[in-house]
């Protein structure tokens, strides 16, 4: 006689879980292929990016190499931005010599500059962007 189910006479014997068996859908059609049909690939406009970026990125590191070595360009520029003088954060851009001048907006964390393709270039509007973000705190 098994004492346990005398002294805990609510306790029911341990039984294993059941085995189910995994459903399997079986599909009755056969695979025939990928059903998409993907354009013809033209690397123009890729590639005019590439170029277009490529400016952009020479242009940002001028303007990188400059805040990281000056360290009176980058008070002049904090400051310039933190107190809205934008027409001043512009100008000191100017300064570095660069031919592509970004879209600077500021937070009060830090400095966002947006190099953008420019309109009059040879490729496409809009083709290729570049998004430079600098934290000050």
């Amino acid at each position: 006689m098994n004492y346990y189910y005398f002294y805990y006479p609510t306790r029911t014997p341990y039984h294993p879980p059941v085995r189910y068996l995994p459903y399997v859908h079986r599909n009755p059609l056969p695979f025939t292929g990928p059903h998409r049909q993907f354009p013809t690939v033209d690397p123009g406009m890729f590639m005019n990016s590439a170029k277009e970026l490529e400016v952009m990125m020479q242009s940002a590191s001028v303007l990188l190499s400059k805040m990281a070595q000056s360290r009176s360009f980058s008070f002049e520029l904090m400051s310039a931005a933190q107190e809205s003088k934008m027409e001043k954060v512009q100008s000191l851009i100017k300064t570095t010599g660069i031919t592509l001048l970004p879209k600077v907006e500021y937070t009060p964390s830090g400095l966002r500059l947006t190099f953008e393709s420019s309109a009059d270039s040879n490729a496409a509007a809009n083709c290729c962007q570049l998004a430079l973000k600098l934290r000050w705190s």
